[in-house]
């Protein structure tokens, strides 16, 4: 049996994203977390010096969507793409959107609030010392707003970046009343990107109780979490 290791943050939506994957394809591995100070650790895994790295009997993947494409082709079934061309085509797309546009929102949700900042920093120093915390949050809430202001989320309200989310996931919402799956007749990678990223805002956000209201929403997050 291949050993295999998923090197992550626990709240990383990337990385819940590679769990999913590894789950829908009924793939045996150990996690091994970077809480606290321990985080400038996962720098000398790859050289993106980033989470997720997946490592499989010696192979070393970085990066989330890397890491689909070759556990796609290291184990095909059930596939993550569509067979049709054009639905492959659109689940790249929404896959792209997830992890390129919607991350930025949860991200947003994570540091611009009070309670999901605190809840979020919890769960990035489970295990770890005590003393860690004061100076993890500092690091953290640095680094997300840097990434906020380089992708233009600096300069607007609250509300403002809460009724844009939302205007996404009525979109989606619609999409959900129609069908299970957002491309083709069975989960693909569009519908793990997508979902990854809304839970980790359903995680740690008071987003939560307006995301579950949605019923197309919420029962295609409870078909992804099975």
């Amino acid at each position: 049996m291949a050993k295999v290791v998923l090197h992550q943050w626990e709240i990383s939506p990337f990385c819940g994203k590679v769990r999913k994957i590894l789950r829908r394809k009924k793939i045996e591995y150990r996690v091994v977390n970077y809480n606290g100070l321990r985080a400038p650790k996962a720098a000398r895994l790859s050289r993106t010096r980033k989470l997720p790295v997946l490592e499989w009997d010696g192979d070393r993947i970085a990066d989330s969507t890397a890491i689909a494409a070759y556990l796609e082709e290291r184990k095909p079934l059930p596939a993550l793409m569509p067979a049709e061309p054009g639905d492959a085509a659109l689940a790249r797309i929404l896959e792209d959107w997830a992890d390129e546009s919607l991350y930025y929102f949860e991200v947003f949700f994570r540091v611009q609030y009070d309670g999901a900042l605190s809840r979020s920093v919890d769960l990035l120093c489970k295990d770890r010392p005590a003393w860690e915390r004061p100076l993890f949050q500092r690091i953290f809430l640095r680094m997300m707003r840097r990434k906020l202001k380089e992708h233009g989320f600096s300069g607007r309200t609250c509300e403002q970046i809460e009724t844009e989310f939302f205007r996404h996931l009525v979109e989606l919402e619609t999409l959900l009343r129609e069908r299970d799956w957002l491309v083709g007749g069975s989960p693909s990678i569009a519908d793990i990107a997508v979902s990854a990223q809304i839970d980790e805002v359903v995680r740690t956000s008071h987003l939560a109780g307006q995301i579950r209201e949605m019923p197309g929403v919420s029962k295609w997050l409870a078909r992804m979490a099975a």
